[in-house]
């Protein structure tokens, strides 16, 4: 259950053996105060969108997608005036941050943390994930590094398409005018919010994990997280299909955050791959974002030609597991997070090329 008493501590009047953070000599600016409360914000949602413009740093996604968590929230003011606001979800012994997709200065991060151990006494671990800061704690692990591919909107689709470059212009356009050769209709089809029905929803999550399995990979997406992202996507969602005589063969499924669209979802019909239709409809989401005049398109995590063919560009986020004390926990942390280090590597080298067409064949064959 929650915890229903409210405290506060102003950085001004604690002293400095008191609020040095855990895995830092840095003490918080003077001005700072941090007020604890349980909950979410619900009454500072609008100050979560419009300061952090991410989709998982706002109260729905989190109640979406971590209803088992017990949620917490910190106001940092500067001044009297509020400069922060990190919410936090404990299960067990350990915390996930929320404030995903965001840059938050290191001082007030370590501060926030370390009021959570206080605030918690069973705690021994918390979970900083897809940072776009770099921290350097004492007691941190930095789990691992991934990219947010990210495309800035340019004002207008002329401009975009010059932007591709010839080549690409000629190869989307020639996608294009093979369908309208090849089928009798060819249609875009745009839902938002609420209009965006069960049905097409599924059918663009089905399309994903076939396609997953025919590459021989395991798909991302189960059953309670595809549960969870259609009820958020009913907040904040927008979902496109492609529509070629009458039968989806493609469609995404994305969230739209102030002028920022994440895609989450992008899927096609393998027995249309032949048109690529994937990245038609892809292009045709882009579009559309310049059309409604935002500014940036987040593919997410995870290389790929198509994101660098539609110029998308690598923005690196962090992920670490800051401990409480120096433990057991943290010491085995440190060993497998050593092993993961080796194995990434191994991955990415030459040598692990035969591992990996192995791996693809067997897989390929599981999914038969």
């Amino acid at each position: 259950m929650f915890k229903t008493k409210r405290s506060q501590i102003n950085m001004d009047q604690a002293g400095i053996d008191t609020w040095i953070p855990y895995g830092t000599n840095n003490v918080l600016q003077t001005g700072i105060s941090i007020t604890y409360n349980p909950g979410l914000p619900w009454e500072r949602e609008d100050f979560l969108l419009e300061k952090y413009n991410s989709f998982i740093t706002n109260c729905r996604y989190i109640e979406a997608h971590y209803q088992a968590y017990d949620i917490s929230h910190m106001l940092v003011h500067k001044e009297n005036v509020l400069s922060e606001l990190l919410v936090f979800g404990i299960k067990g012994n350990t915390a996930v941050c929320f404030n995903s997709l965001t840059k938050i200065s290191r001082d007030v991060m370590a501060a926030c943390m370390r009021k959570l151990f206080e605030e918690n006494p069973g705690l021994r671990k918390i979970k900083v994930v897809a940072s776009y800061s770099e921290y350097d704690f004492n007691l941190s692990i930095a789990h691992f590094k991934s990219d947010d591919y990210i495309l800035q909107l340019p004002p207008t689709t002329e401009s975009y398409h010059l932007e591709l470059g010839p080549r690409v212009r000629k190869h989307l356009k020639q996608r294009k005018d093979k369908l309208n050769r090849n089928f009798a209709s060819v249609c875009f089809v745009l839902k938002y919010k609420n209009d965006i029905d069960e049905a097409s929803f599924n059918k663009i999550i089905e399309l994903n994990k076939e396609r997953m399995q025919k590459k021989g990979k395991i798909p991302g997406i189960d059953e309670e997280y595809s549960k969870n992202l259609y009820r958020f996507v009913q907040s904040y969602g927008s979902l496109i299909c492609l529509e070629l005589d009458g039968i989806i063969v493609a469609g995404g499924i994305s969230t739209v955050i102030n002028k920022d669209v994440f895609l989450h979802v992008i899927a096609h019909d393998n027995n249309y791959s032949k048109y690529n239709v994937g990245e038609v409809c892809a292009f045709h989401c882009i579009e559309n974002s310049i059309e409604k005049g935002y500014s940036a398109f987040h593919f997410l995590w995870g290389e790929s030609e198509l994101k660098k063919r539609l110029l998308a560009k690598p923005h690196l986020l962090y992920f670490y597991v800051v401990y409480k004390s120096y433990s057991p926990g943290y010491v085995l942390g440190k060993i497998r997070n050593t092993g993961y280090n080796i194995l990434v590597k191994f991955k990415r080298s030459e040598l692990a090329t035969p591992v990996r067409k192995l791996a693809t064949w067997y897989n390929k064959r599981a999914n038969k």
